[in-house]
């Protein structure tokens, strides 16, 4: 007999006593000294190291097993065994389909890889699917239907007929009606469907196309949203809001025109309307609008009059048919009294105020509850009071969002004035483009406190300057956002900014920032991580290049 057959023989037999170091020794002889191996004697020593848990040692032979013996199953087998003690069974299952391909079926353990692959392939593919309609109780299944946005619920009519059915006899699911993530025009056949699936439950609805709104509001009668696009004329709208009694939201987008005589009607006849916007009115000087009815349970108003032609449209009127609103946001419109008035009691629980080019005058001192101030374009709103001097009673410092854009007469007296002395709860600083307020009164802001617990400040302008922003940088040690474009600033006041021990600033925004270069935006973009607008792909002319470290 061979001597290499004997060596291998006795450590088979040391194998089978379980004495696994001694077939080690016995097989590692054979394999040192033969040159043509046979593939029994590296499928020994793979399987005497995987006893021994040198499992990566016996992959090592499985491998080359494979790679010198391609047609036999040996290696294919003791591999894909290995890397499933390995919990790789995707692994050993691309091994087994490898050794299907490579050996014939007549091989004599072909049947074995065949057995193993199947019950791998079945082990590390999914499960079983299941309709989850006929696993889960009606209630849960609807329940978590229920958090899903309208288009995933309309993709699930599609899934088969049993699903459509259930949807189809589910109303709740139709309740809300959003087509405002639509590519394209959804049919008016479609949207009637949806109705009809709802039984006439539909509470919320909003579209970005033209409907048929009478029919709409006529047929749901628990609607209480309503958002829609353009394309109605205001005879429609008047004569849909008088049906729709139990509408308590409306809102009519830009694309959406409606006349100030219009929106004077709807208010009137929506008594139980709570948020009203109506973002493009226009305003004739031939039509004065008549503000009757009960418009006491109004919170949120938005009118914008973005078309005038005469005079812009009095405030007066309307100001004391709204006694509890919240949130008031006027466009071109114009006040002859004091808002709010003086003795009255409308407005008081007034707690964000917009108004942009508006004509009037504002105490934002005498609104108890204010906490949301935006004056844009707005000239002297505000002077009367400071050149008067008001009241020190009625000062309070419960302001936390404070914007005054293109604010050119806004004085740091003024702004001091609306502010009071404590500025703690101050938590968002817009005053772009307020050239009143020079670099000499931005500095003493900032000694004073006002910007310290500012989380969003947008200071655009072209007083500010590197030193300003360093020292605004010591300072403001909660700033989050800050916007500080068309300024003179370079990548000094840039660096001053996102180097500061503890920073917290996430946004910067230096558009038209013409002194600050490249390399300033990608330190502060790449090392730091902000997210930063600059406005422009190219930066030209000279700038101060800045050694970021």
């Amino acid at each position: 007999m061979d001597p290499s057959n004997q060596i291998q023989k006795l450590g088979q037999q040391e194998y089978r006593r379980k004495n696994y170091h001694a077939a080690l020794n016995f097989f590692n002889s054979v394999i040192a000294t033969e040159k043509q191996l046979d593939v029994s004697v590296l499928d020994c020593r793979a399987a005497t190291y995987e006893k021994l848990g040198d499992l990566h040692t016996a992959l090592k032979d499985g491998r080359r097993m494979i790679s010198d013996y391609k047609t036999d199953c040996a290696g294919y087998l003791r591999t894909g065994k290995i890397l499933q003690l390995l919990d790789k069974d995707s692994v050993a299952l691309g091994i087994y389909k490898y050794g299907l391909r490579n050996v014939s079926s007549s091989a004599s353990q072909y049947q074995l890889l065949r057995d193993i692959h199947d019950s791998v392939n079945q082990k590390c593919g999914p499960r079983k699917a299941r309709d989850p309609l006929t696993v889960l109780p009606v209630e849960i299944a609807q329940m978590i239907m229920s958090y899903m946005d309208f288009k995933h619920v309309v993709s699930l009519t599609r899934v088969s007929t049993t699903w459509r059915d259930y949807l189809k006899s589910t109303p709740g699911l139709w309740a809300t009606l959003d087509f405002s993530k639509a590519k394209a025009d959804v049919p008016k056949t479609a949207i009637q469907k949806y109705i009809r699936f709802s039984r006439g439950t539909v509470s919320r609805l909003t579209t970005r196309q033209s409907i048929n709104l009478q029919h709409v509001v006529t047929q749901c009668k628990s609607l209480e949203h309503l958002e829609i696009g353009g394309g109605y004329s205001n005879a429609s709208l008047i004569k849909a809001a008088s049906v729709a009694r139990n509408l308590r939201c409306l809102l009519l987008p830009a694309r959406c025109e409606t006349s100030l005589d219009c929106v004077s009607q709807i208010l009137g006849v929506c008594k139980n309307l709570v948020r009203a916007e109506f973002h493009s009115v226009t305003s004739t000087q031939s039509i004065h609008p008549r503000w009757q009815g009960d418009m006491s349970r109004l919170r949120t108003l938005v009118v914008k009059v973005t078309d005038v032609q005469g005079s812009k449209p009095s405030f007066d009127s309307l100001m004391h048919m709204i006694p509890d609103i919240r949130e008031l946001s006027l466009r071109g419109w114009k006040s002859k009294t004091t808002i709010p008035p003086a003795n009255a009691v409308a407005m008081t629980r007034l707690e964000k105020l917009q108004l942009a080019d508006f004509k009037g005058c504002v105490n934002p001192l005498a609104l108890s509850a204010l906490r949301t101030l935006d004056l844009d374009t707005c000239i002297n709103v505000l002077h009367s009071f400071v050149d008067q001097g008001s009241r020190p009673d009625l000062r309070t410092d419960g302001i936390a969002e404070l914007s005054l854009s293109c604010a050119s007469d806004l004085s740091l007296e003024c702004l001091v004035w609306l502010l009071g002395p404590k500025f703690d709860g101050l938590r968002k600083l817009h005053l772009p483009q307020c050239t009143e307020i020079t670099d000499v009164g931005l500095r003493n802001l900032i000694d004073m406190g006002l910007i310290d617990h500012v989380v969003d400040l947008d200071l655009s302008g072209p007083r500010l300057t590197d030193s300003l922003i360093q020292l605004l940088a010591f300072r403001a040690f909660r700033l989050e956002r800050i916007k500080v474009a068309s300024t003179a600033i370079t990548g000094v006041g840039v660096k001053a900014l996102v180097t500061k021990p503890g920073s917290k600033l996430q946004y910067l925004d230096i558009t038209d920032c013409m002194h600050v270069a490249s390399d300033a935006v990608a330190f502060a973009r790449h090392l730091k991580g902000l997210k930063v607008k600059c406005g422009q792909e190219e930066f030209r002319g000279k700038k101060k290049k800045i050694r970021f470290e």
